[in-house]
């Protein structure tokens, strides 16, 4: 058989390799495609709008679905993008928006393989002693690619449809990667391949337009040369030092910046710890993950971790001191193994790196499962080295060849069941709250889902198991306000009076901390039902919760914002309506709506030169005609006003 004939049966070997792999991957996902949307889905996708109104080609509706992630200080543009794509054609039908995501999920399998075929021809060409031949290289590659396809804690980038921000912008940090080491082993062979590490880099900055995560890909580029060397070599150092300068260096002052401009601020998040306790609590949840990932227990894997305890000190709970040390010393192994298993220490680094916006100072959530879809490559990376794919030789291939299979195959069996749980909404609810019993997440969730069920049918058995979900939820430490409202709601619907203590709960949650976006959706929801009677009307304890709502330091905007909507729709307090209107404008003065919600409280007050000067400020928000439809609703509102009555004052 000639070369040319043996190479080409390699290729057509390594096709069908591929084939088989994304098949079986879409085999184990397919039955998670027809579940239903859940928690983050619905405000950000459900009740989006802008989203919804993208049913043409008209340019306004798509730049405010573009323009629509909630948080103003995260634009996420083209994963809003891809969002109003998949409700053009499809609606919002969660298949499609899942089917979207198992397909990103797929290419960036596809682009993982080309990053670890790179790191494999580095250690080649940059510690040929300790290199596997091309072969066993491709197919140590396709296994790693294969893991990292099927691990269980990847499933929600794939089947919770929002997160489709944190799979695709990974895509370009995974293309980004693949370009880098395609330059940078070219740089150790001939000394060329710069332009390809630099359009590596750039592929980064299109990520960031999908989800923040990807101003990572620097940093994690950086770890490469700092464990291969690239900082030691001369003919090569000046260029690679310049380098990181420009793209470490600078935006990381940018970040710092950027952070500034929000955290602490009325746009940051509500929390109940602080930035000490946070950063402890951290050290235990990534020893969580890293388990999570690397060792699935049946019931360790879950969408709702709300009921992480809180490390206080380091020594509470004792677990916390253990955590920051063994991450010291898995640092210092990093370093210590850098030079006999490059991949070891890379691994373990770029699993830490992966966590460096998430798990640091920026007062997020502490727990969530999809945080890992990079990181968790690490930690296969650190996996593959234990197992001699850095150092031939250490480990009998079929031994590490039988761990790698044998690993494959339980995590696509882990994944493909809890793939069954998530193709069913009542089935995944009633699955996360009996693996998280304490989490108040996952026993309101049950309880939205069996009312949902219910289908206002009162004499369903699903109204009295939904009941008893809010009660439970209600009862736990740290529950939000969705537990009383899921309550009220009970009762409203089935025409029964709604308990006081109900509203008694409310009230003393709002005051005992700043309200969190899940007590805003849920006062929301309340104000919502009982403007549009479907609720027994109780103006005055709503009133109460909403004044308790927003009796702190720094208020959130969408409490400020119902609570200005009360005092004009149900109050009729103009003036104060129109101060609490400018206080939320103080707070989001690039958000159209909170200004447009201003000049309606003042065109109804009569203070039409008022409204005109803030409806010029509105106008200059109108990038690309994406408010238009607003504009003109509130114009011909000014105009009716003003013909109405020309003494109107001001």
């Amino acid at each position: 058989m000639t070369e040319g004939s043996g190479n080409q049966r390699s290729k057509g070997a390594h096709a069908l390799a591929w084939t088989v792999l994304l098949l079986a991957v879409a085999a184990i996902y397919w039955p998670g495609l027809h579940g239903g949307f859940i928690f983050d889905d619905f405000p950000f996708l459900i009740d989006n709008p802008d989203l919804a109104h993208v049913t043409s080609l008209d340019p306004a509706a798509w730049t405010r679905a573009v323009l629509s992630f909630p948080a103003n200080h995260q634009g996420r543009w083209l994963t809003m993008f891809s969002f109003a794509v998949n409700h053009y054609f499809t609606g919002f039908d969660p298949f499609w928006f899942k089917l979207t995501n198992l397909a990103i999920h797929l290419l960036n399998g596809w682009l993982l393989y080309r990053v670890a075929r790179g790191l494999l021809a580095l250690v080649r060409a940059t510690h040929p002693e300790r290199a596997l031949s091309p072969a066993t290289a491709q197919t140590a590659s396709l296994l790693l690619a294969a893991a990292w396809l099927v691990l269980p804690i990847n499933l929600t980038g794939v089947l919770y449809a929002v997160q489709r921000l944190e799979s695709l912008s990974n895509t370009f940090v995974f293309l980004g990667l693949a370009l880098y080491l395609h330059g940078r082993v070219r740089l150790e062979s001939d000394n060329k391949g710069f332009g390809w590490m630099i359009g590596g880099l750039a592929a980064g900055g299109v990520g960031l337009l999908a989800k923040e995560s990807a101003v990572l890909l620097p940093l994690y580029t950086f770890l490469v040369e700092w464990v291969f060397g690239g900082f030691r070599a001369a003919s090569q150092r000046r260029r690679i030092i310049t380098l990181y300068a420009v793209v470490l260096g600078l935006p990381l002052l940018a970040g710092l910046w950027w952070l500034g401009t929000w955290i602490g601020t009325g746009t940051s998040y509500a929390r109940d710890f602080d930035t000490w306790e946070r950063l402890l609590t951290e050290a235990r949840v990534l020893f969580a993950y890293m388990q999570w990932t690397l060792l699935p227990f049946p019931r360790s894997l879950s969408l709702y971790h709300d009921d992480f305890a809180l490390s206080h000190g380091l020594l509470s709970p004792v677990s916390t001191l253990f955590s920051v040390l063994g991450i010291l010393a898995l640092l210092a192994i990093a370093a210590w193994q850098r030079g006999r298993r490059p991949l070891l220490s890379l691994g373990i680094l770029w699993f830490f790196a992966g966590h460096a916006l998430t798990a640091t100072i920026i007062p997020l959530e502490l727990v969530f499962e999809h945080r890992n879809y990079f990181p968790s490559f690490g930690l296969l990376l650190a996996a593959s080295s234990l197992l001699g794919v850095d150092s031939p030789g250490t480990v009998k291939p079929r031994i590490g060849a039988a761990v790698a299979v044998s690993a494959l195959i339980f995590y696509g069996f882990s994944t493909h069941l809890r793939a069954r749980e998530w193709g069913h909404p009542i089935r995944l609810a009633l699955a996360e709250a009996s693996i998280s019993p304490t989490s108040p997440r996952a026993q309101y969730e049950l309880g939205r889902a069996l009312l949902i069920t219910a289908r206002g049918n009162p004499d369903s058995p699903a109204w009295t198991r939904a009941r008893q979900a809010f009660e439970d939820c209600r009862k736990l430490p740290n529950s939000s306000v969705l537990c009383e409202q899921g309550l009220i709601m009970v009762a409203s619907l089935r025409k029964e009076p709604v308990d006081p203590s109900l509203w008694t709960s409310i009230i003393t949650k709002l005051r005992a901390s700043t309200p969190t976006s899940s007590d805003a959706t849920a006062m929301t929801t309340l104000f919502d039902c009982q403007l549009n009677d479907i609720c027994a009307q109780d103006f005055v304890h709503l009133g109460d919760a909403l004044q308790a709502g927003i009796d702190h330091p720094q208020p959130n905007d969408r409490m400020l914002t119902l609570y200005g909507q009360y005092a004009w729709l149900l109050m009729g307090d103009l003036d104060l309506a129109e101060r609490i209107m400018r206080d939320v404008i103080a707070i989001k003065p690039q958000v159209p709506d909170a200004r447009a919600n201003l000049i309606s409280v003042l065109i109804e007050n009569g203070r039409i030169e008022s409204a005109r000067a803030e409806y010029a400020k509105l106008e200059k928000m109108n990038h690309l005609g994406s408010i238009d439809a607003m504009l003109a609703s509130l114009r011909k509102a000014m105009e009716s006003a003003s013909t109405a009555n020309p003494e109107l004052r001001n």
